[in-house]
């Protein structure tokens, strides 16, 4: 029998890229399985993948949804990919919903290692790396939603492109040169802030590492293969709808003036207890600066200079590697060299010592579990089987194109399931939902924004009705969702029960008859 040989320093970090693979890839489906349903968001998303189905997968100028013409100038991949799932395997728009951003997601973990092993130059290095970004909410907070449906491809395909740029960029070869088209071409057909980032991005690889000849040439060729490929979508969809739902679109972000104070704060990791990543990425930040390594931290900052609405998400690519450099060339060594007496045997290989590899899987196991957490907490923020019965009975009982005023008191405009679902699952109207207006012109969207968190704001005053009437809205019903939540971000805290006072009102008042009523939700008709 040969003798066991424990694995090289960087035979270490394939294995733990493998296992950050196994079980973050759990991690990102769990929620999926327990929800039930698609998580938060992705009601819009159902009805773009429907559109593109009943229209013989041909992509269909418009969309009805929520009694708008909604131009659809969505970047079409996902939807596409979604819809011809849906036909192959026979299943409904919302099961593709429900699962195929988690399984996206999955893929985004071998897609980071691929990026920072090119980055870090260590398999050793870019599995720690990989580890930390298994295991950080942040990394999937968005993207398993039901709206990840795009997110997901986004960040995967950002994360692929990206690969290659460094490699084509850094080595100067070719070979590399057609995979940063095809990727780069998948961001533009996938998401929108997902390209601004790449764009973004490759250029600060452009500025540190190819600032030559040979790297302008690539630059150029790899932008203008880029448009030349994405010519399929954006150019007939100009032709046909214009600029303008374009430009209504970039409208959307959140650019604040503090937006980069942010990144300093460190709570972009959604670490639901210990914050472990942040602590391990400031180590590396200044770890790499006192390697007079500035690519990565300068990097850090950049996505809150670009658009602050998506900056967390990407911001954390750059702060998982700092975090797995914090582990790989600082914390592992010197609990080697502890444990070895202060010898320096352990440092070229930190897993050669027992008590480095028990801090290491402690610390994996610690990651597992508040990433578990923040999954099952995520899962909850999904439409509940009692909303959907009242929107059976909605579609059932009331006459198309009625209008909805929907009352949920949810402060976090952005994790309001019941708004953006009752249009797509009831084909009637809620004044207040705002998905739709993103492509729209004269900052409908910005409108319907400050009208959602205005009204919503209504349900927990002193006066819920009289609130309300000061908007002058004009509506068919009221729809009072009783069951809420306390939420951070989307992540739900703790049940809570809204609404008591503006349904007494509302029984009160001989304008509005009682039309529905269960535990969970309350129905007025408006007589007037």
């Amino acid at each position: 029998m040969q003798n066991f040989r424990r694995p090289n320093r960087e035979e270490s970090g394939v294995l733990i890229g493998i296992l950050a693979i196994i079980f973050g890839g759990f991690v990102r489906l769990y929620p999926a399985g327990i929800a039930g349903f698609p998580i938060n968001d992705g009601g819009l998303f159902v009805v773009m993948i429907e559109a593109i189905k009943s229209n013989g997968l041909k992509l269909p100028e418009y969309i009805q949804y929520n009694g708008l013409n909604t131009p659809f100038a969505y970047p079409p991949f996902a939807f596409y990919v979604g819809a011809l799932l849906s036909n192959l395997f026979h299943l409904s728009p919302i099961e593709i919903v429900q699962w195929l951003p988690g399984i996206v997601s999955v893929g985004t973990i071998p897609a980071f290692y691929y990026l920072s092993r090119a980055i870090l130059d260590s398999s050793y290095q870019a599995g720690l790396a990989t580890l930390v970004f298994a295991f950080t909410p942040r990394t999937f907070t968005w993207t398993i939603m039901g709206g990840g449906l795009t997110r997901s491809f986004g960040l995967l395909f950002l994360l692929l492109s990206l690969g290659c740029i460094y490699r084509l960029f850094k080595g100067r070869d070719r070979k590399y040169l057609f995979a940063s088209i095809l990727f780069s071409a998948l961001v533009v057909l996938s998401h929108p802030e997902a390209m601004v980032h790449t764009i973004v991005f490759a250029l600060l690889f452009w500025l540190f590492i190819a600032r030559n000849k040979q790297g302008i040439i690539n630059a150029l060729l790899l932008a203008l293969g880029s448009i030349i490929v994405t010519s399929i979508w954006w150019l007939p969809t100009i032709i046909h709808l214009g600029l303008n739902p374009f430009l209504a679109a970039a409208q959307t972000g959140s650019q604040t003036t503090l937006s980069i104070l942010y990144p300093f704060l460190l709570t972009l990791t959604d670490e639901p207890f210990l914050t472990l990543v942040a602590v391990l990425g400031l180590i590396g930040f200044f770890a790499c600066l006192a390697k007079k390594n500035y690519f990565i931290p300068i990097w850090y900052f950049v996505p809150y200079l670009v658009d602050p609405r998506s900056a967390a998400t990407y911001a954390m690519i750059p702060l998982c590697m700092m975090a797995g450099l914090a582990l790989g060339e600082i914390i592992l060594p010197i609990i080697a060299r502890l444990a070895n007496n202060s010898k320096p045997a352990g440092q070229n290989n930190p897993l050669q010592s027992l008590l480095a590899i028990t801090f290491l899987v402690f610390a994996g196991i610690y990651m597992l579990g508040g990433t578990l957490d923040f999954g099952i907490q995520t899962a909850g923020s999904t439409l509940s089987e009692a909303n959907r019965t009242a929107f059976d009975w909605i579609q059932a009982n009331t006459r198309s194109g009625s209008r909805f005023l929907i009352m949920t008191g949810e402060g976090q405009i952005l994790c309001d399931s019941v708004q953006e679902w009752f249009p797509a699952l009831t084909d009637r109207v809620g004044i207040t939902t705002i998905q739709g207006n993103e492509w729209l012109p004269d900052k409908k969207y910005a409108g319907a924004v400050t009208l959602q968190t205005g009204i919503q704001s209504c349900l927990d005053g002193p006066s819920p009705l009289g609130c309300i009437e000061k908007y002058n809205l004009q509506f068919d019903y009221i729809y009072v969702n009783r069951q809420g939540s306390l939420k951070n971000l989307c992540r739900v805290i703790a049940p809570v029960s809204r609404g008591d006072d503006l349904i007494h009102a509302l029984e009160e008042n001989n304008q509005y008859h009682l039309s529905y009523q269960s535990d969970a939700v309350t129905i007025f008709s408006n007589l007037h």
